[in-house]
């Protein structure tokens, strides 16, 4: 059986009839045809804006400790003990969704995760409810659930920041295009504009105290007398760089900008998780964007960097999380890029 059967009774069929096969009642996500039910969580997609705002009123929790870490299986980490109320940051699209290419389509659903050996389809099987609601249930506007027409967009309000006419790129089904024309104008409008200001309309997607439902691939927890384990994931895209076949360099401003937000935002969203009562404080993150995204590993170790430096006094431990084993050259440019200090 697939992991979608082993956990809801049933094969996924057509879209609407998956989506008529489950019941949101609450934070719970409930399969009609066989009963069991799985906890979501609470889903939302901040703005990095609103995630300084909130954590604006945190108070000085003491310095963050930052390490690196290696993970064989992140899909397995997430069931561990020392992982219990942990964020943990997953390689999706602008979507929040886990799409092998900008093909693919929330009509095809999310069964086709288990085909994709990445570190995005590992994280979202993880928290199997969780996925069928972002997928299914989501709400883009005043429709229920993501379809071909309608999508969640992280990039769409900093379109919007950048005034009328063309923002400089396109997103479909979460992948990121353009073209060397646009993005030359949208470099002007880009080094015009407050950065500050332009990294705070970026969104990522968070979905908090979610069930995860698996110990290993594919079994299902046991029943524990203290219920499931429980984490939070926030949903971050780089750039689909490589895909455009324009190289790194015209992609370069909007590219940084994103991963800028996303660090920032996940570690700002992992601090609030515990203000809140759901996290722990430990948040594990990845790298964004490298491999088949093609994105500058400058660009990628800056950010985390960047990022690290200003987590500095929100008390977290935060780790990065290396395939296999910690590559010695990346955990170099990552630790020579947080700041001094810090």
């Amino acid at each position: 059986m697939d992991w979608f059967q082993i956990l809801f009774g049933f094969r996924e069929k057509g879209y609407a009839e998956t989506q008529a096969s489950f019941s949101v009642q609450g934070d719970r996500l409930v399969s009609r045809v066989n009963g069991e039910s799985y906890g979501m969580g609470h889903f939302e997609t901040p703005s990095l804006a609103t995630l300084r705002q909130r954590a604006a009123a945190l108070p000085d929790l003491g310095p963050s400790r930052f390490e690196h870490i290696a993970v064989a299986d992140i899909f397995e980490a997430h069931a561990r003990p020392e992982y219990q109320g942990a964020l943990f940051q997953v390689a999706s699209q602008f979507n929040c969704l886990e799409f092998m290419g900008p093909h693919v389509l929330p009509e095809h659903g999310v069964t086709g995760y288990q085909s994709d050996p990445t570190q995005g389809p590992a994280c979202a099987m993880a928290a199997g409810a969780a996925t069928v609601y972002r997928n299914y249930f989501a709400p883009v506007g005043d429709q229920v659930g993501q379809t071909r027409d309608r999508q969640l967009d992280n990039l769409a309000e900093l379109a919007q920041a950048l005034g009328p006419g063309d923002p400089g790129w396109d997103v479909r089904n979460g992948y990121t295009t353009s073209t060397l024309p646009r993005l030359a104008a949208l470099r002007e409008r880009l080094a015009a504009g407050d950065r500050e200001a332009l990294l705070g309309h970026v969104r990522i997607g968070l979905q908090t105290h979610v069930e995860v439902t698996f110990s290993s691939r594919f079994r299902r927890l046991a029943p524990r007398p203290e219920g499931p384990p429980t984490c939070s994931q926030a949903f971050c895209s780089a750039l689909s760089v490589a895909y455009s076949g324009l190289g790194t360099g015209p992609w370069a401003p909007l590219g940084t900008l994103a991963l800028d937000a996303a660090y920032e935002a996940t570690l700002l969203a992992a601090a609030l998780d515990r203000a809140a009562g759901h996290g722990s404080g430990r948040v594990v993150l990845t790298f964004l964007g490298g491999g088949a995204f093609g994105n500058d590993e400058a660009w990628i170790t800056a950010a985390i960097g960047r990022a690290v430096g200003r987590a500095g006094r929100l008390g977290l431990h935060i780790e990065l999380a290396h395939y296999r084993r910690v590559d010695s050259r990346m955990r170099a440019q990552v630790d020579s890029a947080v700041p001094d200090g810090d």
